[in-house]
């Protein structure tokens, strides 16, 4: 286990304070939506807090390339940085307080560092490859960011024990045109009568989160891109848990698919899956 977060990690974490930050500022006043496509709302929250992110981070790694939701690729270099600056934009336009700022650092296809933060419960969660995953309030966080690498004041964190299907709870999402593609239903369908029982929260990185958390036991979607789950998987991943694509085959960032459990169940969701077609390949 790592003695102390890398300055990667405290500067992902500086970048999503900021982020939500900005979330804060405008929760629940009154929130213009506009739409990049159909179901598909976009705030000034979502642009400011984007510009943020990438303004420290930037600053820090200079030499560093951005995949960002809202302003797409930027930069050639030796690592990317993924940032989804408002994980459950609808959620937040419409003051329900369920959303997420998530960061994650890529190198050669995989992510290496991973930041989630749930802005309004005030909980972040990070991981580092091969370093083990944690949790921490930003209220007990030292008042100097330079010092939130410090381990003493994070928890480490541990997938669910939950070794049954039947018992199992999950999680998913749908993509903005699943009206007219239907995809996802075919899963959802199976799944939901094969598991214990399926949740709909609106934010994949607090999905993932909270199968590192132990709070459920697996989730998986059709269509999310690499900034919305990169974060997460990694954190799955250093809690213990497993992240795939739908058959199980090792996770691609980029396939617009993904599957992320306790491990222990993860055979079993695949399996049920596979009864499905969408996303499969």
């Amino acid at each position: 286990m790592a003695a102390a977060l890398s300055p990667y990690t405290v500067a992902a974490l500086r970048a999503a304070h900021a982020a939500g930050e900005i979330h804060r500022a405008s929760f629940g006043k009154g929130i213009r939506i506009d739409y990049k496509g159909r179901n598909d709302p976009v705030t000034a929250a979502d642009r400011a807090a984007e510009a943020a992110a990438i303004d420290i981070l930037g600053s820090a790694f200079p030499d560093h390339a951005f995949l960002a939701e809202e302003g797409g690729r930027r930069g050639t270099g030796p690592a990317t940085w993924l940032i989804d600056p408002l994980d459950g934009t609808f959620n937040y336009a419409h003051a329900i307080p369920w959303f997420a700022v998530s960061i994650a650092l890529e190198r050669e296809g995989r992510p290496v560092v991973g930041v989630i933060l749930n802005t309004m419960y005030g909980e972040v969660y990070a991981a580092e490859a091969g370093q083990g995953a944690f949790a921490a309030a930003l209220s007990g966080l030292p008042p100097r960011p330079e010092a939130w690498g410090d381990l003493a004041g994070w928890r480490r964190l541990r997938v669910s024990p939950t070794a049954r299907l039947d018992q199992a709870t999950l999680t998913t999402g749908f993509p903005h045109n699943v009206a007219e593609t239907r995809v996802n239903l075919d899963h959802f369908t199976n799944l939901v009568t094969g598991a214990a029982r399926v949740r709909l929260m609106g934010s994949a990185a607090l999905n993932l989160a909270a199968v590192a958390l132990g709070q459920t036991e697996g989730y998986w979607e059709v269509g999310p891109s690499a900034w919305d789950f990169a974060a997460g998987a990694l954190i799955v991943v250093e809690a213990g848990g497993r992240a795939t694509d739908l058959r199980g085959r090792p996770l691609d960032l980029y396939s617009r698919q993904m599957l992320a459990t306790n491990g222990l169940i993860h055979d079993q969701v695949v399996a049920v899956l596979a009864a499905g077609h969408s996303g499969l390949g």
